[in-house]
This record gives C-alpha cells, sequence and structure tokens, in this order.
C-alpha cells in the first residue's frame, strides 16, 4: 500500500489527505445525524403531553434538558407562546434556519471532495504519463516492459482519486437527503406545536 501511494507522488498523498478527511466527516456526520440526536420522538411526545395537560412550564424544562434540534425548535415555540401566529412562524423559520445550518456543517465538503478527487487523479495520470513519454524521448519505445510499469503507476491515481470520489460521493446525497427529511419533520412537529398553543391569529 505504501509503495502504491509513493508511485504516485504528490498527488497520491493529496489524495490521501482527502480520503482521511471524507471519512471523518462521514462518521461525525453519521453520529451527529441519528434520530436520536435531531428528532428524538419520545421527546416530542412528552412535550406535546405536558402542553396538552397546560403545564408548559414541565414543557420548557423538558427541552432545556435535551440538547437536540427538535428540543431547540419546542423550546422557542413554548417560549413566544401567545404571540400571533404569523409572528410565532417567523420566530420558528429562523430558529429553523440556525438549526439546518447545524445539520449541514461539513456536508458541502464531502461533495467538493466528491468534485475535485477524480480531476486530482486524473492531474496524477496525467504528471504521469508525462514522465513516460520523457522516459520514451530518452530509452525508445523499444523496453515495452518499462512503458507498461511507468503507465501502470501514472493510473494509480485515477484509481485512488475515483476510490475517494465514489464514497464520498454517496455519503453526500444520502446526509443531504436525510437533513432534508429531518427538517421537513421539524416543520410538521412545530406547525403542530403554533396550533396546539392556540396563538393569537392574526
Amino acid at each position: 500500500m505504501l509503495e502504491f501511494i509513493q508511485q504516485g507522488g504528490i498527488v497520491m498523498y493529496i489524495l490521501l489527505a482527502a480520503s482521511v478527511l471524507s471519512l471523518t466527516i462521514i462518521f461525525e456526520r453519521a453520529w451527529s445525524l441519528r434520530r436520536s440526536v435531531v428528532i428524538p420522538l419520545t421527546e416530542v411526545k412528552f412535550v406535546e403531553k405536558a402542553v396538552r395537560e397546560g403545564d408548559v412550564k414541565k414543557a420548557m424544562q423538558s427541552c432545556q434538558s435535551n440538547n437536540t434540534a427538535m428540543s431547540r425548535v419546542l423550546w422557542v415555540a413554548l417560549s413566544n407562546r401567545g404571540v400571533r401566529r404569523s409572528v410565532m412562524k417567523e420566530i420558528l423559520e429562523e430558529t429553523g434556519r440556525q438549526e439546518v445550518a447545524h445539520m449541514d456543517r461539513f456536508i458541502g465538503v464531502l461533495g467538493l471532495i466528491a468534485a475535485i478527487a477524480p480531476l486530482l487523479g486524473l492531474l496524477g495520470t496525467v504528471i504521469g504519463m508525462i514522465e513516460v513519454f520523457q522516459q520514451i524521448s530518452l530509452v525508445g519505445v523499444g523496453k515495452a516492459d518499462v512503458l507498461a510499469g511507468g503507465i501502470s503507476k501514472a493510473l494509480n491515481t485515477t484509481a485512488f482519486g475515483l476510490s475517494v470520489a465514489i464514497p464520498s460521493l454517496v455519503a453526500y446525497r444520502f446526509f443531504e437527503s436525510r437533513v432534508d427529511s429531518f427538517v421537513l419533520e421539524i416543520e410538521q412537529h412545530a406547525m403542530r406545536f403554533v396550533e396546539l398553543l392556540k396563538g393569537e391569529r392574526a
């Protein structure tokens, strides 16, 4: 493996760093975007039950004790109860944007890695092919084994670049979709609580 990386030169080291960064982000986002961390349904049901029973203070304490995206949105809704419905929606939309930004962290970096990794791999291959042609100019085309070895080394970076890009792209699309689904669900819960709190309508 070490020889494989060394053959690719500096481009291969850049790709290796990109692969480590990509894996780190994938594991971090997979841990941070668990349902139990974003929208714990048991917590939502508990808060809803407390509100229906008229114990808003208990509901707010529950939200404060749970550091999740949904509990933060619900806490804002509860702390602004009684305001006009249109104002409540604006407040929740602003809070929602902050939560979306929090959930979207580092996902864009995965998309960037997925885009540039194949190009870096291609750059490494082009550099390798230039070196092969320089060898041809020096020793001619008689030594096929030398040329084949040089071409093989040149293609290593393309293979590695694709190996980094493909899982990064899959993870990028997966996390993007997951965040979108969470945002939609948070909006649905938040709107239900707006109705539940019976804010004054405009």
